[in-house]
């Protein structure tokens, strides 16, 4: 419990600083491609997590495919921050123009996921030039990496839904165009073919 309350104090510490250097509302500024198909994730490549994302992500029921390149980091203790730190920069040393990125992480016990709270880690997300979209924990956790992430969600699986969705959601509307194409076809030929027979 000590340990606990010492971390909460230095979390809010952090959001401060943040706050005071106008980092946290940057990667709200920049902009997710209609649809995010290249992606980089930064997870543990052994996680769980980062499994259930993969595999809910290839199980989707509509076919939608994904290029996805894993970037391996620590997703804990002390070196976990550097670690990840490390994997952004690869991310951008790769050449590779990626749409977004994307840092997995499972749950876990609340002292584990306290370097998702680190200042410079933190700094790094928000200041990053392309978006970044967190998945880290459970339900009841939500670490200052969250909050300057371009988006946060709850859960690895969540991120997946959330990816199909933009999916989903453009593949619907392309769905009510083509819809209103054959309509205003058909009345077109059903108004030449009146003219015609007149």
């Amino acid at each position: 419990e000590y340990s606990l309350g010492l971390k909460e104090l230095e979390r809010q510490r952090t959001i401060e600083r943040l706050s005071q250097e106008g980092l946290l509302e940057l990667q709200k500024g920049l902009s997710l491609p209609l649809l995010p198909y290249s992606l980089a994730v930064i997870s543990a490549e052994d996680a769980a997590g980062y499994r259930d994302f993969m595999r809910h992500l290839d199980e989707n029921p509509y076919g939608f495919r994904f290029d996805i390149e894993l970037y391996p980091a620590l997703m804990q203790g002390a070196d976990c921050p550097a670690s990840i730190i490390a994997a952004l920069d690869a991310v951008m040393e790769s050449g590779k123009e990626y749409d977004a990125v994307l840092i997995l992480r499972g749950g876990g016990a609340k002292l584990d996921l306290a370097c998702f709270d680190d200042y410079s880690l933190s700094a790094v997300i928000a200041q990053y030039p392309m978006p970044v979209l967190t998945a880290i924990g459970h339900d009841q956790d939500f670490h200052v990496c969250d909050m300057v992430a371009y988006e946060y969600v709850k859960t690895p699986t969540a991120l997946a839904d959330f990816i199909i969705g933009i999916y989903e959601e453009e593949d619907e509307r392309l769905s009510s165009c083509e819809n209103r194409i054959r309509l205003a076809a058909a009345n077109r030929f059903y108004r030449e073919e009146s003219l015609v027979e007149s």
